[in-house]
């Protein structure tokens, strides 16, 4: 009877530690090998650039950085606010509008 105490007790180290880390892995946002869910990783390869972007859109948008309209430039590759410099990607038809994105492509000027 006692041997079947440490048996289970050695058993159960194992298991401890895969769900311990299963646990783990969902709290850090790492993908599970036992979860039915889609993991959405970033690539290298972004989208093109250009795409339609609906007309309401566009008469809504303004630079994230200083709240001004923007105006579509480069056959709708682009929105530029004019003040800045400042160009924010269209890629498949999406406005990316992060301060970052309109900073590394701005326009000397």
């Amino acid at each position: 009877m006692k041997n079947i105490g440490k048996i289970v007790a050695l058993l159960a180290i194992p298991v401890g530690l895969l769900l311990g880390k299963t646990v783990l892995d969902k709290m850090a946002g790492e993908p599970s090998t036992q979860s039915g869910g889609v993991t959405v990783r970033p690539t290298s390869d972004p989208a093109p650039l250009g795409g339609t972007v609906s007309p309401e859109l566009l008469e809504i948008l303004v630079c994230p950085e200083d709240k001004g309209p923007l105006e579509l430039v480069e056959t709708g590759k682009y929105l530029l606010n004019p003040r800045n410099g400042y160009r924010y990607p269209i890629r498949d038809g999406i406005p990316i509008m992060l301060i970052e994105e309109g900073k590394s492509n701005r326009v000397a000027g």
